[in-house]
């Protein structure tokens, strides 16, 4: 059986061997092309909820949120820019305003904004975990995981404030017959 050290060793030998590196197959760009999707339509997300909450703790999570999308929105673009992966269209940006402005009705709670992001962060998780599985090219692969570590950082803290605020969703218990 390999060891941890061994198949780190064989992840960096393959980014520094002098073989060709194989086009990207079709599962590898869909991963790519749909991740950064979910992450610029993010953005608007994350623009919506500043909008939206006065809630300093979760304005807080929503700025981090930001802040860790770019970086991953940057990372993935540039690499599908490079391979030659057309990019998906996004929605325009919205304007700023003000939470006392928008009608009741319409905005958003700081429940429905907290379950929507996190909602988004699982997807974005399992996705990159898919692709991570599907992935052939190393560089591929080290991109996902990447993305993935920043995600499950930024949503350790994010779901204890989710706890606090009485936010979470869960599912039904589940009793064993005979309990």
């Amino acid at each position: 059986m390999t060891t941890f050290w061994d198949a780190i060793k064989s992840v960096l030998g393959s980014l520094l061997d002098e073989e060709p590196v194989p086009p990207l197959h079709v599962g590898e760009v869909m991963t790519l092309w749909t991740l950064l999707t979910i992450y610029e339509e993010g953005q608007v997300i994350y623009k919506i909820a500043l909008n939206t909450t006065t809630d300093a703790e979760l304005r807080h999570a929503v700025e981090n949120a930001v802040h860790e999308s770019l970086q991953d929105i940057e990372m993935v673009r540039d690499f599908l820019i490079k391979e030659g992966v057309p990019l998906p269209s996004v929605s325009a940006e919205k304007p700023d305003s003000e939470s006392n402005q928008i009608p009741l009705g319409v905005k958003f709670t700081d429940d429905e904004i907290a379950n929507l992001i996190i909602g988004k962060i699982t997807a974005c998780i399992a996705l990159c975990g898919q692709g991570v599985s599907q992935g052939l090219r190393t560089d591929v692969t080290i991109i996902l995981l990447r993305s993935m570590s920043r995600l499950l950082q930024f949503s350790a803290p994010y779901r204890s404030l989710m706890r606090k605020r009485g936010w979470i969703k869960p599912p039904p218990y589940y009793y064993p017959p005979g309990v």
